[in-house]
């Protein structure tokens, strides 16, 4: 196993533990969960900076990279609407764009066909995780707990749109092979 895919497997095992961490009762829960899910979010550059350099890019890392993305950010979004920060429905169009792209770029992998993330859906990935990050901590802003968290939910909203955007470019582009 290569470095690159080495760093998207611990990407993956941090999940579960960012989950455990936000869903306990223990004090400055998400002080630490913030911390888990920014490593897991940047690792996601370093694996993929490290790949391409190294030449390490490899059929499974294809497959894991972007699917470690999708892992991290659903764990989440589903914490969130558990504690009662995020809308269902917005968790719902995010969740479910993600299960279909995924889908649909696993059915590509197999058939030998490229599937890269477009410009959009990159731009997307970075609002999710940045208002996913504001939506953890807008409980530790005191004083300015509702502004943070307005604020978080409408960079959520407008990572909502660009999902929904990057889900029709990639079948608009896509459907056609």
């Amino acid at each position: 196993m290569n470095l690159a895919n080495f760093i998207t497997i611990l990407r993956i095992i941090l999940v579960p533990v960012f989950l455990v961490i936000l869903l306990t009762e223990m004090e400055n829960k998400e002080i630490f969960a913030l911390i888990i899910f920014v490593i897991a979010s940047i690792s996601d550059g370093i694996d993929g900076y490290i790949a391409r350099k190294y030449n390490q890019i490899t059929e499974l890392g294809k497959f894991l990279d972007p699917l470690a993305d999708k892992l991290l950010v659903s764990a989440a979004l589903l914490a969130l609407v558990y504690l009662q920060i995020v809308e269902t429905w917005v968790a719902a169009v995010i969740i479910l764009r993600e299960i279909f792209i995924t889908a649909f770029r696993f059915y590509f992998l197999v058939k030998d066909s490229a599937f890269s993330a477009s410009w959009i859906a990159k731009k997307k990935t970075l609002f999710q995780i940045i208002s996913i990050s504001i939506l953890i901590l807008h409980n530790k802003v005191t004083g300015y707990e509702s502004i943070v968290l307005k604020a978080g939910t409408f960079l959520l909203y407008f990572a909502t749109f660009l999902t929904i955007y990057s889900g029709i470019e990639y079948l608009i582009k896509y459907s056609k092979k």
